[in-house]
């Protein structure tokens, strides 16, 4: 499995997660969440359907548990399609980020992340492909921004839009499967990761890439601060896959893992930014935050990159044929 370490210091915290209006969404998901009916069912792990009985942590009166087979993190309690039906498209916060000034300021505040975003995605079809203009289908898209950005990059012939949610327009007449397929942080809000991805391989040619990013539930700051994370919320995040776990998942469903990554550079961050919430019993963690300096720091995070448990993930795999 490849492994990755980079530092890039224009990209901030700051940008993925602007602080006023990231505590708006907040708030109203809080909301939003409070209203759902809660029961003490834990259902099985939403990849291998493995008993789970280690739950990680509970958050605005929904658990976490955790795969004993791959680490995987998601939801304990079963959700019904209507409910994540309307929390993405039809409720308030779905207006919210459906709104021209929302999706201005991502645009403004993401704009270098998705050019890096782009020239990653380009190295990884350049080398499985070919340098070449291809069918490419972003799947799930939610950023006016974002979908500008991918339709002017140098690899993509046609750019079809699929499975959006507000207020992209999906334009899904393509008959043509696709070579590439984006997946761009929708793992993490998927109900049933298997059924779906069997859908979405359906929508790739044969010998096509898949390429995916999302959150990794198994990484160290998610598992440091647990409830306390404040990037890790009920219903944006139903299903975190571990790198094991996401393998599993994919070849389940078609696909040769060519790639899996966690390039993240924002972990130790997030826990320097909730020192104070870290859980007592993290006497580790609680320790470098106290002891460690900038050095140190830094070099943690690369440590957690190359060895794939940073909570950010990036994959890419190939459609099998016969699959």
């Amino acid at each position: 499995m490849i492994r990755y370490e980079y530092m890039d210091e224009s990209i901030r915290e700051q940008d993925i997660h602007p602080d006023t209006v990231f505590e708006q969404e907040q708030v109203i998901a809080r909301a939003l969440v409070s209203k759902l009916e809660k029961t003490g069912k834990i259902a099985n792990c939403p990849i291998c359907n493995s008993q789970r009985n280690e739950l990680l942590f509970k958050k605005w009166g929904l658990t976490y548990a955790i795969c004993p087979q791959t680490w995987s993190v998601a939801l304990s309690m079963p959700l019904e399609p209507d409910v994540l039906s309307e929390y993405f498209k039809t409720s308030d916060l779905a207006k919210l980020r459906a709104s021209r000034a929302y999706q201005d300021q991502v645009t403004h505040n993401r704009k270098e992340l998705w050019a890096h975003q782009i020239e990653w995605m380009a190295a990884r079809i350049c080398r499985y492909l070919g340098n070449d203009r291809y069918q490419v289908v972003d799947w799930g898209g939610k950023f006016i921004g974002w979908e500008a950005m991918l339709s002017n990059a140098g690899f993509v012939a046609t750019l079809s839009v699929e499975a959006a949610l507000p207020p992209i327009i999906n334009n899904a007449e393509q008959n043509e499967l696709a070579d590439v397929l984006c997946l761009i942080d929708v793992l993490q809000r998927m109900r049933e990761p298997v059924a779906e991805m069997q859908t979405i391989a359906e929508r790739i040619k044969p010998g096509g890439l898949l390429i995916a990013t999302c959150r990794s539930g198994p990484g160290f700051d998610i598992l440091t601060l647990r409830e306390a994370s404040e990037s890790i919320f009920p219903l944006d995040h139903i299903f975190l896959p571990s790198p094991q776990g996401l393998a599993k998942l994919l070849h389940k469903t078609g696909f040769e893992v060519l790639e899996i990554t966690t390039p993240g550079q924002f972990d130790m961050q997030y826990i320097r930014n909730s020192r104070h919430a870290i859980p007592h019993d993290q006497y580790f963690q609680r320790y470098l935050i106290e002891q460690g300096d900038e050095p140190l720091f830094e070099r943690i995070q690369a440590f957690l990159q190359r060895n794939n448990l940073s909570s950010h993930l990036r994959c890419v795999a190939k459609r099998l044929e016969g699959r």
